[in-house]
């Protein structure tokens, strides 16, 4: 990989702030690029806009998604950002290349009454029933990315105010909210905690595995599969589809489109607005389950049949 790209990742870590995982990713992005560019007999430096449209072009015959292709788009376009700003290039042949248009995948969420079936399976009363539902009730009260749920630390919570600070992206800090029922959860989930690292061992992690590590993202998502295969859930639920369900229900109910935004940490707008779609896809979802020309389903014929049609 070129010097010059190798430069821009660094930056991205130590300048930026930004995660290992996303400094893979941009790594990932602009290595497709570079390999396109040395296809088209120049360097990344020298690339012209006409090198960048046949970069993106050739992505999009190699069968990769829109979002992929936008993606690579974005790293290689802040590429250029950084050689203008800091003089290792005249100018940004980035700057006109358009992205490509492509349908927005709506984020897969829970109904309400699905999310509090789900919490409501973490039941028992040992280390890991009292960890997981502390999990599900933190995810779904803070809509925390699973980034931020591992990295919660005990020095950050304020079981009495109800809430946490978290680190999200680029390192920025912000305040979630704890609800009662996570509160709750958190408290019991707590006393099993201490009980488990006993008194010589201090750890900063609110979240631990079975033996007393700091949980991972991986742990998070494999403790959420498990209760999903168990519950038979036909989504695929993810801790991200936990923080979706939470902007989900929180724009239906109401809640404004700015304030949605800031406590998902969303550093742009039209990240958060996508949730308003999404509650238009509920409200359709509820249509057809219940509107009688809408689904396509036989026709109830009995009353013994329309009774089980309205409970």
């Amino acid at each position: 990989m070129s010097p010059t790209i190798e430069d821009y990742l660094a930056y991205l870590s130590a300048v930026r702030s930004l995660s290992a995982r996303t400094v893979a990713s941009y790594r990932e992005d602009l290595t497709l690029f570079e390999a396109s560019c040395l296809r088209q007999g120049v360097t990344p430096e020298a690339a012209l806009a006409s090198d960048l449209q046949a970069f993106v072009a050739g992505m999009v015959k190699s069968g990769y998604a829109s979002a992929s292709v936008n993606r690579a788009l974005s790293a290689v376009k802040g590429l250029y950002r950084y050689l203008v700003r800091y003089g290792k290039a005249e100018s940004n042949p980035a700057r006109d290349v358009e992205s490509i248009p492509g349908a927005r995948k709506l984020p897969e969420f829970l109904f309400e009454d699905e999310m509090a079936a789900f919490i409501a399976s973490a039941e028992g009363d040992d280390y890991g029933a009292a960890r997981d539902r502390a999990l599900f009730e933190t995810l779904y009260s803070t809509g925390c990315r699973v980034s931020e749920m591992t990295g919660m630390t005990l020095e950050a919570l304020d079981l009495k105010a109800g809430k946490i600070r978290v680190r999200g992206k680029g390192a920025k800090e912000r305040v979630v909210f704890l609800s009662e029922p996570a509160r709750e959860a958190l408290k019991t989930w707590l006393a099993f905690r201490q009980a488990k690292l006993k008194a010589e061992r201090a750890c900063p992690w609110l979240f631990l595995n079975a033996r007393g590590a700091k949980i991972t993202e991986r742990g998070i998502a494999w403790i959420i599969e498990r209760y999903a295969l168990r519950l038979g859930v036909r989504k695929r639920l993810s801790p991200h589809g936990f923080r979706h369900s939470f902007a989900t229900h929180l724009v239906g109910r109401g809640a404004d489109i700015r304030s949605v935004q800031a406590m998902l940490g969303h550093e742009s707008i039209s990240t958060t607005q996508v949730y308003t779609h999404v509650d238009i896809e509920r409200l359709r979802s509820v249509y057809e389950r219940a509107h009688p020309h809408a689904a396509k389903r036989p026709a109830h014929t009995t009353t013994a049949s329309a009774s089980e049609d309205t409970r």
